[in-house]
């Protein structure tokens, strides 16, 4: 599943799976990948019109449940909306002629999920699945 993905976008599942060790979270879910592409300034600056992330922040940080951290060494699955939204990331690389996945199609596929708190809040914020793809056709992020 990741071998059209740029390091940037691989680097951002493995922050993924690390947001979700750090809520004791049993699958890898779509807030978590949310929360680290915002450790990514390119994409908050260029794709997110340098939105403030803080109040996303906050508002998962209060809305997801938290379970013990697991701290021991494990894999994590996606969650089936999480894979949804990389394989909607996909399919949007692909409409747009883009061999490679970066941050900004991660993006992209959570948006287009369509459901879940983390399009809820892009939403929120002014993010748009055809702002987003209008800035992927002409910017790389």
């Amino acid at each position: 599943m990741f071998i059209r993905y740029v390091e940037e976008a691989r680097r951002a599942v493995v922050r993924a799976k690390h947001q979700a060790d750090g809520f004791g979270s049993l699958e890898i879910e779509p807030e978590h990948i949310l929360l680290a592409l915002l450790d990514d300034p390119v994409l908050v600056s260029r794709a997110m019109n340098g939105i403030s992330t803080r109040s996303i922040i906050e508002t998962i940080n209060a809305r997801l449940p938290r379970r013990e951290p697991n701290c021991q060494p494990h894999d994590l699955d996606l969650s089936t909306a999480a894979r949804e939204a990389l394989l909607l990331a996909e399919r949007e690389a692909d409409k747009l002629g883009h061999r490679d996945i970066r941050n900004g199609h991660l993006l992209l596929g959570l948006i287009e999920s369509a459901h879940g708190l983390a399009v809820e809040l892009m939403t929120k914020e002014g993010i748009s699945a055809d702002q987003l793809r209008r800035q992927l056709q002409s910017l790389s992020f």
